[in-house]
């Protein structure tokens, strides 16, 4: 929460905080009530055949909303999300459920990965009809970070470690630039790739997001005058802060 360039932002981001601690206090039940009416229903119906199409205690519903609660909760073991499952059909059945988190995790593997993706949109959408504007401005912050990967042949292939690490002492490396949302912190969307792509790079991938009304928001890793020319050829103003300590460059669209 330490905000030495921008110290107006923090009120905004303690705000969020207090909403992931209530957030983390909540039961399965109460966030398939919160988060159910803003997914549609399709997304997290049984398919028509296939791994998912019986209709079982770890439903693609259940299962999600599990999985909802255990990234919420970092320290989660997947036993408790197997509590949280028996409490829930507790409520709605008299059936016994069995306490082993086998089942559970094979449901979760049964999840195809692509299917993820899809949930992002839905509730960017809805988040981003309830934000509030900071004066007059849909405010939307760009952020870069690195993520280290299983050590397996494919992920050496497309994302290789550092050359300054020897074969086998290092893991695969990915890059991830996203655009986020300052007024409820949703992720509007996300480019990924590895250590030879540069962030500027992944970023162009991602301009579409950039709507007239806008104000684009990025540390010194963006400070580019081909970045800030494209946003003002879209209308979006933009604030950035230089490479030089203690200066901000801020460019304003054409009205």
């Amino acid at each position: 929460m330490h905000t030495p360039f921008f110290p107006q932002l923090r009120p905004r981001l303690a705000a969020l905080g207090k909403r992931v601690h209530t957030l983390r206090q909540q039961s399965l039940s109460h966030l398939d009530l919160l988060f159910g009416p803003l997914l549609p229903t399709w997304l997290l119906s049984q398919t028509d055949e296939g791994p998912n199409s019986r209709e079982q205690i770890y439903s693609v519903r259940r299962t999600f909303f599990g999985f909802l609660y255990q990234v919420l909760n970092p320290d989660c073991p997947c036993r408790e999300v197997v509590r949280q499952i028996q409490s829930l059909c507790g409520l709605l059945t008299s059936r016994r459920i069995s306490g082993d988190t086998g089942a559970s995790c094979q449901a979760r593997r049964r999840g195809p990965i692509e299917s993820l993706p899809p949930f992002r949109c839905p509730v960017a959408a809805h988040a981003g009809k309830a934000g509030r504007r900071w004066k007059g401005f849909c405010v939307k912050v760009i952020d870069a970070t690195g993520i280290s990967m299983p050590d397996t042949p494919k992920n050496q292939r497309a994302y290789p470690q550092s050359r300054e690490q020897k074969p086998g002492c290092g893991f695969p490396l990915m890059k991830v630039v996203g655009v986020f949302s300052l007024a409820t912190g949703a992720l509007l969307d996300y480019a990924k790739g590895n250590k030879h792509q540069h962030e500027l790079g992944l970023l162009h991938r991602l301009l579409d997001q950039f709507q007239p009304g806008d104000l684009a928001l990025a540390d010194r890793g963006f400070s580019c005058y081909t970045l800030l020319a494209l946003l003002w050829t879209k209308k979006v103003p933009s604030l950035f802060r230089l490479h030089h300590p203690g200066v901000v460059i801020c460019a304003k669209a054409n009205a």
